[in-house]
């Protein structure tokens, strides 16, 4: 059992726990924690400004996608193109 030397071994347990200079540190992080949080709490609600930024962005990405998904397609060629066209004129009749 490790114990800090300047805790005498005659103080119970849960003092020299609470002694600790790590669960001091802790206790010091957990306050200052609390304080910063009491102190800086996000709003529950954006702001407006906010709001129509973030749609903007929202906007924004969606069209790229768009724009990229174009670009990714491969171009048909004159003659696929002329062969499609053939192709919806053509009448096929059953037999």
């Amino acid at each position: 059992m490790s114990v800090p030397f300047s805790v005498p071994l005659a103080v119970p347990v849960a003092e020299r726990d609470r002694n600790d200079p790590v669960t001091l540190y802790r206790v010091m992080q957990n306050m200052i924690g609390d304080r910063l949080k009491a102190r800086y709490t996000p709003p529950k609600k954006l702001s407006h400004e906010l709001f129509v930024l973030m749609l903007q962005l929202k906007d924004r990405e969606q069209r790229e996608k768009k724009s990229d998904a174009r670009k990714a397609k491969p171009r048909k060629t004159k003659s696929q193109k002329a062969a499609q066209r053939a192709a919806q004129r053509t009448v096929v009749v059953p037999a």
